[in-house]
């Protein structure tokens, strides 16, 4: 694992000021993995909020739940999510990766009913890690551990160098960190917990570990820091401003659809831009060329195939809605 963290880091769009002391390894995250590991907490609560929502009372506030919840409910520790660095301590061959920020849920379930919740709760978050990365059987369910009134379960990432844990799922019968004194009887609880820095190094090594001779980030489309950017091709001056001047329309036109864009400098040949693009982990570049100025046409790159499509320009923005809400 240490090989494939430091080439990792390697990746500038994502990380900048590395900083080395004695075994531990300090980076600042730049923009896209900013916007990742927003991605990353936004599909997480919706993915909690899907799987409860028709059946128990969700809280994000333990006092409230004290107060109002009922037999059975949820809470979902809500902590800041702002993660503006990494850091990595270095124990023999491996790095471990420190979580700062924990994301954890916790669900008060009939005691009568355990282990089917149990059960159920590990396919869930399971097929949730397979969902939001591009490797679906990279994931694993590793064996129970029973204790006194309490079962535990990893899921665990098989990577080819290693296995990393990525969410633990617990039930405890005894009693809830959440609220101990105000556990019925009858009642277990639930927990799901995972790093949300773990969460973010996972997906980027797994875009990595899926990058192919080209050696570009393939990451899922729901996890994309940007779905679409821009390349021109094109070596006259004058078609050149044009064509950024209609980039920056198409750009502006993505983003009043709330679909996340980037709009490079186009200061790189053809070439390097559609390269840059695939270095950023975009999901599709839209390369323009004197062409489109005159039919109005395009190719639209999709990352993942490296198949291209026609596109027209003005049926651009509610086809790349289409495609980036899949």
């Amino acid at each position: 694992m240490k090989t494939e963290i430091q080439k990792l880091l390697t990746l500038q769009k994502f990380f900048k000021n590395v900083q080395t002391c004695r075994n531990r390894i300090t980076v600042d995250l730049e923009k896209p993995s900013k916007i990742l590991v927003q991605n990353i907490h936004h599909s997480w609560l919706r993915s909690i909020n899907g799987k409860t929502t028709h059946h128990f009372p969700v809280y994000f506030d333990k006092t409230i739940a004290d107060k109002y919840a009922k037999t059975y409910y949820g809470i979902i520790n809500q902590h800041s999510c702002d993660v503006n660095q990494i850091v990595y301590e270095e124990k023999e061959i491996e790095y471990d990766v420190h979580n700062k920020v924990q994301l954890k849920f916790d669900l008060m379930i009939p005691q009568s009913d355990v282990m089917q919740y149990f059960i159920q709760w590990q396919r869930y978050r399971k097929y949730w890690w397979s969902s939001v990365t591009t490797t679906p059987s990279l994931f694993s369910i590793n064996d129970m551990k029973h204790g006194v009134g309490r079962s535990d379960v990893n899921i665990i990432a098989n990577f080819k160098w290693g296995q990393q844990v990525v969410e633990s799922i617990s039930v405890n019968s005894n009693g809830s960190d959440v609220s101990p004194e105000s556990m019925v009887k009858n009642t277990s609880c639930l927990t799901c917990t995972m790093g949300l820095e773990t969460a973010f190094v996972t997906i980027l090594l797994d875009g990595l570990s899926n990058a192919t001779k080209e050696e570009y980030l393939r990451l899922h489309n729901k996890m994309a820091p940007y779905k679409i950017s821009f390349a021109l091709d094109s070596q006259d001056p004058k078609v050149l401003n044009t064509l950024k001047e209609l980039a920056q329309l198409l750009f502006h036109k993505l983003k009043s659809k709330e679909l996340s864009a980037w709009l490079p400098s186009f200061t790189l040949p053809i070439q390097a831009q559609v390269k840059e693009n695939l270095h950023l982990g975009v999901t599709y570049t839209a390369i323009l060329n004197e062409n489109t100025l005159s039919k109005g046409i395009f190719h639209l790159l999709n990352s993942s195939t490296m198949l291209k499509e026609q596109v027209h320009v003005a049926d651009f923005d509610s086809y790349a809605a289409l495609l980036c809400k899949k």
